[in-house]
């Protein structure tokens, strides 16, 4: 298809879209410079990928894939979810696509397709592996009457009153020391019990998505990238240095850590409030939102789906139950080593930690001839391959069951990264949409948001191929 004709700059008015006459693929000088056997296999490869790919260069839609203003975007700011993306962004989708019946997001996160549904009044089903993202999804998706509210500020002038309790409280979470001031966790553990006992339970659930929200600004770490950074190691021109924790700890936090973190809490809920006061996301209608895996939806429910719309983890070994180990542990959404392994194992084999020897069915011959060029010297870890390959098989099957479930002419929208491994591009996008168009669906266009980075051992290396490091969307249509 021509992709100026159908998805012009008019027809993404929001947005402004720069629409490309030609895929962007052809558009990148291929073999500038000295290329290695490696770099020119994987060029030979991305063209077969490419051959008639509908791409889009999309850079209006960067900071909506993503979405840094969610701090301060109403109902998204409730719990800081940075793997988000705005809400702007679907309804773009929505309104364009002109759709009237049920949406699916098989990543449910935070819940901002399913937010975005409402906004439109439509009937949308969720689901995640991760219990806070189930939580937080369904809080923040609730519908709220002015009673529900009355009893919410209620509850938060009871909460002003708590003085600081003399029990010394317990957790099971073995790494609370060392990420949290003594004093600071035994508020934090405190306010968890006093929470517990709220009776209302849509008030119990606002009050603990607010606890959970406010722990990282308390704590020691902070998340990052693949995992958790403790924010006394500081990074200087010489390299790294450790602030000892007590002497960071007098630096950054105020003497009555009581009041500190109680107020935290106390104005983070206030927000809430607001929010729920001025009506933001409120509607007749209410998501379906469910814990499992996405490549088990079809077992949690049968009705056909209009427009599904996620952002699946990436293949680049991000381990997000790493991300939010803290929050899992402190509020007690798992107690012992193996609930925390066995949440690893349910989710999309995007890491090491998450491969659970589920035998490779799918096999895609593209990937297969990317995978042969790494490097085994070169791979962080030797499982890299297995994960890759899990991925796509992991893909594969979810993709199998959106079009066994998508109604005739729905579509389905995914917001991917691609990834690279010694000095080996995967390109996600492209392998994604492959996989789609031998399923069935037609790949309708590749918008691409943006260009991302790589480790500093990798720039080098990927500097010729630096073009095919990006973020897109890509929307299918059955």
């Amino acid at each position: 298809m021509e992709p100026t004709k159908t998805y012009g700059k008019n027809y993404f008015s929001d947005f402004e879209l720069s629409v490309l006459n030609e895929p962007i693929g052809e558009t990148i000088p291929l073999f500038e410079g000295t290329t290695s056997n490696v770099q020119t296999e994987q060029f030979e490869i991305f063209k077969s990928l490419e051959k008639n790919a509908p791409f889009i260069n999309a850079g209006s839609f960067s900071n909506q894939v993503h979405f840094q203003n969610a701090y301060q975007t109403p109902v998204q700011r409730w719990f800081p979810y940075r793997e988000g993306y705005s809400t702007r962004l679907v309804n773009t989708f929505i309104k364009e696509l002109k759709i009237t019946g049920n949406i699916f997001d098989p990543f449910s996160g935070s819940g901002t397709t399913l937010l975005a549904s409402r906004q439109q009044n439509l009937n949308s089903f969720g689901i995640d592996v991760n219990p806070i993202s189930v939580l937080v999804a369904k809080v923040e998706n609730e519908k709220y009457s002015n009673s529900d509210l009355g009893n919410l500020n209620s509850e938060i002038e009871k909460l002003k009153a708590i003085s600081k309790s003399k029990e010394v409280f317990q957790t099971c979470f073995d790494l609370a020391d060392k990420v949290f001031n003594s004093e600071i966790l035994q508020t934090l553990l405190q306010l968890k019990l006093h929470i517990k006992k709220i009776e209302n339970k849509k008030t119990q659930n606002i009050f603990f998505v607010a606890w959970l929200a406010i722990i990282e600004d308390v704590s020691n770490i902070k998340k990052e990238g693949n995992g958790i950074k403790y924010k006394n190691r500081k990074r200087t021109p010489n390299g790294y240095i450790n602030i000892d924790k007590d002497v960071w700890e007098k630096q950054v936090f105020p003497e009555d850590k009581f009041n500190f973190v109680k107020t935290k809490l106390i104005k983070h809920l206030e927000m809430i409030s607001v929010d729920i006061r001025n009506d933001f996301g409120s509607c007749e209608k209410q998501p379906q939102i469910f814990k499992g895996s996405c490549l088990e939806f079809d077992k949690l429910f049968s009705d056909e789906i209009e427009f599904t719309f996620f952002s699946p983890p990436y293949c680049n070994c991000f381990d997000y139950f790493e991300i939010h180990k803290v929050d899992l542990w402190l509020g007690d959404f798992v107690a012992v080593k193996e609930e925390f392994r066995l949440l690893r194992n349910t989710g999309f084999r995007s890491n090491t930690n998450s491969l659970n020897h589920k035998p490779i069915i799918y096999k895609n011959e593209h990937l297969e001839n990317l995978v042969s060029l790494f490097d085994s010297d070169k791979l962080w870890n030797t499982r890299i391959p297995s994960v890759v390959r899990g991925y796509f098989d992991d893909t594969h099957t979810l993709l199998n069951k959106l079009y066994q479930q998508t109604t005739k002419g729905g579509s389905v929208g995914i917001v991917v990264g691609n990834s690279a491994y010694s000095g080996v591009i995967i390109p996600s996008d492209v392998l994604i949409a492959d996989i789609a168009r031998k399923i069935g669906f037609k790949v309708k266009n590749i918008f691409v948001t943006r260009h991302l980075t790589t480790s500093s051992q990798q720039k080098q290396e990927l500097e010729i191929l630096k073009n095919y490091l990006r973020e897109s969307i890509v929307l299918l249509e059955k």
